[in-house]
């Protein structure tokens, strides 16, 4: 487990004159082992930041580091993300099977390691034949997250893991996270709209708000006391839907 450590990082979008500043300035510590979790409304920033992360956007300023260094961009990459929607995030001409495969770090003991994965995420090893289209939303998000894990990361970074999925099956995805998390030490960053989720989840909350970060701190303290204003409006938006 590792420190994911973002310092004053922006991203923009376009030309100089028509620029859009879609993460502005970001410092944000996700301790080694801890679960943090980044909340905020659509459109603020979130995903990008995750995107950032995982080098699939290429940052304007700042810096991102792993334990003071910086992520490496070649060879094993020790950030792996899991994508808001399982649906798109696998390609349906693969097997399960050869789609996990694909991502193991010890290639001359792939179906081992497949079948290994597959059992973490609570899927039987016969899965590994059937392909996307067989299986419940549920189901590949399970698959996405063994992907994930196959490149044995020391980060993982969770967009939005559950909104695609239907309330009846969310709980048991979370309880999997929750699990992962104690069982292989991973550092987590998990970002999510739902701010019981991320309660249930995380250690601790940074609350974003047109790029930056506005509030930071212990989940409880955040979300039970929070200081800045779009967080209490945040919070009481949250309540009114409910």
């Amino acid at each position: 487990m590792k420190e994911l450590r973002f310092e004053n990082v922006s991203v923009r979008f376009g030309s100089r004159r028509h620029a859009v500043t879609a993460v502005d300035g970001v410092d944000l510590v996700v301790p080694a082992g801890g679960v943090v979790g980044l909340v905020g409304e659509s459109g603020c920033g979130k995903s990008t930041l995750a995107r950032a992360a995982v080098g699939l956007v290429p940052l304007t300023g700042g810096r991102i580091l792993l334990d003071g260094n910086p992520v490496p961009t070649r060879g094993r990459r020790p950030l792996q993300m899991v994508f808001q929607d399982p649906y798109s995030s696998l390609d349906p001409r693969m097997s399960i099977g050869d789609t996990i495969a694909e991502a193991v770090a010890d290639k001359g003991n792939r179906r081992a390691e497949v079948t290994s994965l597959l059992e973490l995420v609570d899927l039987p090893a016969e899965q590994a034949s059937r392909y996307p289209a067989e299986l419940s939303g549920g189901q590949r998000q399970r698959v996405a997250i063994a992907r994930a894990l196959a490149a044995r990361p020391e980060v993982l970074v969770a967009d939005e893991i559950t909104s695609a999925l239907d309330v009846s099956i969310q709980g048991t995805v979370l309880n999997l996270v929750r699990e992962l998390h104690q069982r292989l030490n991973l550092t987590i960053l998990f970002i999510s709209h739902d701010l019981a989720l991320v309660r249930y989840v995380s250690d601790a909350v940074a609350v974003m708000y047109q790029g930056r970060i506005v509030e930071h701190g212990p989940v409880d303290d955040v979300l039970d006391a929070p200081q800045d204003p779009y967080t209490r409006e945040l919070i009481s938006a949250e309540g009114r839907s409910r």
